[in-house]
């Protein structure tokens, strides 16, 4: 196997944690949006969180694409809310979310360093599913948008393909020019970050911090509940041959 010449991170829930923003910054909007401002925050979050989490599922497996994913979480929440909404009234929903979840979105600083040492070492980049203006608000808000160089940036949005389509990963290859075991992705999703970029010859380690089961079927090069312990897998002494 070629020496790792590329580290793609994955984005949500790698680089960008869910956890600092996604609570506050829903019930945020339901706080801001006409149709909402007069309900209970705690329950329409409640709802909001369990319909969010059905249509994930959806996304994951390619059933429906991010804008109908968006649209489709607030009217249903809306529904079982008992409220009429319209599409137009789920992007209002959209564009505040997305405000807020840019004010409290939180750089990494260990994970930003981090970064910086890979990148004395590999070329470093981003592959990540969503808009291209979305995305990189968020490299943006955690202060990654100048680290990463653009021509390292694959966004499904601009790219036109999403993960885990083998389309994004050959386009990957094209435009490095590099072969796909020389490319390494490092994310948080099986499908997504180690699945689907080993099926197309990459390698890729799973960031698991949740600590689930292993799914069965592929052998990462690793499986880290840290981003911090790529430090000993990649940076140290010989690991250019990894």
């Amino acid at each position: 196997m070629r020496p790792i010449r590329l580290i793609l991170f994955d984005l949500d829930d790698t680089l960008v944690h869910f956890d600092d923003y996604w609570e506050i910054s829903v019930k945020e909007t339901f706080t801001q949006h006409d149709l909402t401002s007069g309900l209970d925050t705690n329950e329409m979050f409640a709802i909001f969180e369990q319909v969010n989490a059905r249509l994930v599922e959806q996304l994951d497996k390619l059933q429906i694409t991010v804008e109908d994913f968006r649209i489709q979480r607030f009217l249903h929440a809306m529904a079982l809310a008992g409220k009429e909404a319209d599409a137009a009234m789920a992007s209002d929903f959209e564009q505040l979310y997305q405000a807020a979840s840019k004010r409290n979105m939180k750089p990494d600083s260990d994970a930003n360093k981090l970064i910086g040492e890979l990148q004395g070492r590999y070329q470093v980049g981003i592959i990540t599913n969503g808009s291209k203006d979305w995305q990189m608000h968020k490299l943006e808000a955690i202060e990654l948008n100048e680290a990463i160089q653009a021509e390292l940036l694959f966004i499904s949005g601009a790219v036109g393909h999403e993960k885990p389509t083998r389309e994004i990963y050959q386009h990957i290859v094209r435009a490095t020019s590099l072969q796909p075991d020389q490319i390494l992705v490092v994310g948080d999703s099986w499908t997504n970050d180690v699945a689907g970029p080993m099926d197309n010859g990459m390698q890729a380690v799973w960031f698991n911090k949740k600590g689930k089961p292993v799914p069965q079927g592929h052998q990462p090069l690793a499986v880290i509940r840290h981003l911090s312990e790529l430090r000993a897998l990649l940076l140290s002494s010989g690991t250019e041959e990894v």
